[in-house]
């Protein structure tokens, strides 16, 4: 378990998610002071120009990302709340902090080098076919991989490549395969992680935090 005190501060900037029925709503909050381990004031969101009411005892989820770690949440209750000269929630933790699961993985959009491993039947052998591609894109759970091997939908795949050195070897289901036409190769392989280590996980996703921080001092993303 995360310590809160070794992680949030005064300042810092968060996410408040406001569950729905039909989905969470996600918004900029900022913490404004600290009472104890389980308390905070934080800023009220505020969506178009207008206040996002919360409410009185309404549930929340609580994300923010921790440096060169990535995003994680607690789930917390509103205490009370304040309308004068700034909008202000006052809230408390009522969860552990966890590694926030995002329904998806951010992807970084990428060409990294990746060796291909796929087991093929010939007769009553099997041939390992080995082949050189490349990522369009990937993420904490899969990849796009660029490759000239017509595949199937759910052929289980081995994937080798390296994440600033650190090599990865890792297992991968195939769900989707789309025809492309580039110079290189002529198709894209939607792929799932199956055994991927929870370090080499963190290796990952470091490294699209690494290159999202690039991106965004550049103003490109």
């Amino acid at each position: 378990m995360v310590q809160t005190k070794d992680i949030l501060d005064i300042g810092d900037r968060i996410k408040l998610i406001k569950i729905g029925i039909k989905g969470d709503s996600s918004y900029s909050s900022q913490v404004l002071d600290i009472i104890g381990q389980e308390r905070f004031i934080v800023s009220g969101p505020i969506y178009r120009n207008g206040l996002v009411m919360m409410h009185k005892n309404e549930k929340i989820k609580v994300s923010y990302i921790v440096e060169e770690k990535g995003r994680y949440a607690f789930n917390a209750r509103i205490l009370g709340r304040e309308i004068n000269n700034i909008y202000k929630l006052e809230i408390q933790k009522i969860s552990d902090i966890r590694r926030y699961q995002q329904r998806k993985y951010y992807r970084l959009s990428i060409s990294l080098p990746v060796t291909k491993l796929f087991s093929v039947k010939k007769g009553n052998a099997e041939e390992i076919l080995i082949e050189d591609c490349r990522t369009k894109d990937i993420s904490g759970s899969g990849m796009r991989l660029y490759s000239n091997f017509k595949h199937n939908t759910g052929d289980i795949i081995r994937c080798k490549f390296k994440i600033q050195n650190h090599p990865i070897d890792v297992k991968g289901k195939v769900l989707r395969v789309d025809k492309i036409d580039t110079f290189d190769f002529n198709y894209s392989l939607g792929i799932e992680f199956m055994d991927l280590d929870e370090r080499d996980r963190d290796k990952i996703i470091k490294f699209i935090f690494l290159k999202e921080r690039l991106l965004r001092r550049k103003g490109l993303i």
